[in-house]
């Protein structure tokens, strides 16, 4: 296990979400803040006022909102939301030589493909570089499974084209769900969401690009990531 640590945090109640960044909050001291909300998407299933919420505090002067969300309390356990977090997690654990992370020198925003960046992009001392993308992973519709995507997103398909063209150059290719909740043991794609999300999925798998799920817990200390699940995904099972 590794985790990632969280700055000191703050507890509050979620009030309103306002714009998709911003998060009107009231702290456990009675003050109401304003908190810059680090994920942008549709957040499905995590929309939740009076909800509670973890928050880290900057004294950055410059920042317009000194707060920002990193976790939201749902179905019993805190849901972490800051999207730049699961890029930060898998990367330590592939500088840490942590399975399923393929050994070797790790490079993040590494430009590739048509003017796109990789999350992460690991060379060996021998072989053919993995590239690395990392999708953050909240969603639960069904009670021990997380599923991706929680709404449709033509970005993610393209990523997983992208992989695909990567594994058929001649390289390696590895997509990482990174489940920020620990109340689940399966993974799923949703697509009854996005269909062309699961097709894109398809033709990855098809073409060589590893599918792995990680499940993680999120508590004030930071967030920890426990190891794989299953992903469910019938064509994964054949060719396992």
């Amino acid at each position: 296990m590794l985790t990632l640590p969280f700055p000191p945090l703050v507890e509050g109640i979620w009030l309103e979400r306002r714009k998709r960044f911003m998060l009107d909050v009231t702290l456990a001291s009675g003050e109401h803040v304003t908190a810059h909300c680090p994920n942008t998407g549709a957040m499905t299933g995590l929309i939740n006022p009076g909800a509670r919420v973890l928050l880290s505090v900057s004294d950055n002067p410059k920042r317009k909102y000194a707060h920002t969300l990193e976790a939201v309390e749902a179905d019993g356990v805190f849901v972490g939301v800051n999207t730049q977090n699961p890029n930060r997690l898998v990367g330590a654990m592939a500088r840490a030589g942590i399975a399923p992370l393929p050994p070797g020198s790790v490079r993040a925003e590494v430009k590739y493909g048509t003017a796109e960046r990789i999350d992460l992009l690991i060379e060996p001392a021998e072989g053919p570089m993995t590239f690395v993308e990392i999708k953050n992973v909240h969603l639960v519709t069904t009670p021990g499974q997380a599923s991706f995507p929680d709404c449709v997103t033509a970005r993610g398909t393209k990523h997983l084209d992208a992989l695909a063209a990567e594994v058929r150059a001649g390289h390696r290719a590895m997509m990482v769900y990174l489940i920020q909740r620990e109340d689940v043991t399966t993974f799923r794609l949703a697509r009854d969401i996005d269909a062309a999300y699961g097709a894109a999925f398809d033709r990855a798998v098809a073409a060589g690009v590893a599918m792995v799920a990680i499940r993680c817990r999120v508590g004030r200390e930071g967030i920890t990531a426990l190891g794989p699940v299953p992903i469910a995904e019938a064509r994964l099972e054949q060719d396992a």
